[in-house]
């Protein structure tokens, strides 16, 4: 395994309901997207003794958005 997966993990956290967009979601969605990312990040952060975490949304091509 290449030694910068195990410095800098990547996590994909997808709504259950398939999307293209993020403008898509319910407001529901959103919230539990969200709430979910959230858990996600601090499993992350307690795993890897981490401090800080970066979370980004490709929502559309030129934002660099490569899954439909």
């Amino acid at each position: 395994m290449p030694i910068d997966l195990i410095r800098s993990p990547d996590v994909l956290v997808c709504p259950l309901r398939p999307v293209e967009r993020f403008r898509d979601l319910r407001p529901e969605e959103v919230i539990d997207l969200f709430q979910t990312t959230q858990m996600v990040g601090n499993v992350v952060e307690k795993h890897f003794c981490g401090t800080s975490l970066t979370i980004s949304i490709q929502d559309g091509p030129e934002a660099g958005q490569t899954v439909k």
